[in-house]
């Protein structure tokens, strides 16, 4: 009988072997010269991934969907390179108080897209997840000086908000 239990649980523990790996690449997720990233706007860690099939499944699995994507190029064209920002509670929306933060970032230079440029002041068009509820501050400083509060996506900083492209040094979603 002992020998029975010490196979069934050795064979548990290969099957928890074998299974763990399949749900998230954990290379990747330790890996920051991935060029797909999604950030945790808790102050929470950065993963990053070789591909952007693993970053979307990496999402699906743990049900994060972006509240905030923010693109280099105007026109949300992601070749230039894009951004997700998910809720740091793992909410797919926003609730009334906007002196919550959803999610936030003081320091987009610590940011990459997706090509691994910085995401400091080269933010050119943001999408903000429809029928979130989300708000995105942006700010000129780092939480401070001038700031834009906006309840919709933006294809042209430039066109929507003047002096707005490019500008951008932290962020907020509420």
């Amino acid at each position: 009988m002992k020998v029975l239990r010490t196979l069934v649980c050795g064979a548990a523990a290969a099957i928890v072997a074998l299974t763990v790996p399949a749900a998230a690449d954990a290379s990747s997720l330790a890996d920051p010269n991935g060029k797909y990233c999604v950030q945790d706007l808790s102050d929470g860690p950065e993963s990053c991934f070789t591909t952007e099939q693993a970053l979307n499944a990496y999402q699906s699995e743990l049900s994060l969907t972006p509240l905030l994507t923010v693109f280099r190029n105007t026109n949300y064209v992601g070749s230039g390179g894009y951004k997700n920002y998910v809720s740091a509670y793992g909410r797919i929306y926003c609730d009334d108080r906007t002196d919550y933060n959803e999610a936030s970032q003081r320091y987009l230079s610590a940011d990459k897209y997706s090509n691994g440029l910085s995401v400091d002041l080269s933010i050119s068009s943001f999408v903000i997840a429809p029928n979130s509820g989300c708000i995105v501050t942006f700010w000129k400083g780092n939480f401070s000086g001038d700031s834009i509060t906006k309840a919709f996506s933006c294809p042209n900083m430039a066109t929507c908000y003047s002096g707005w492209d490019n500008k951008a040094r932290s962020l907020a979603v509420t």
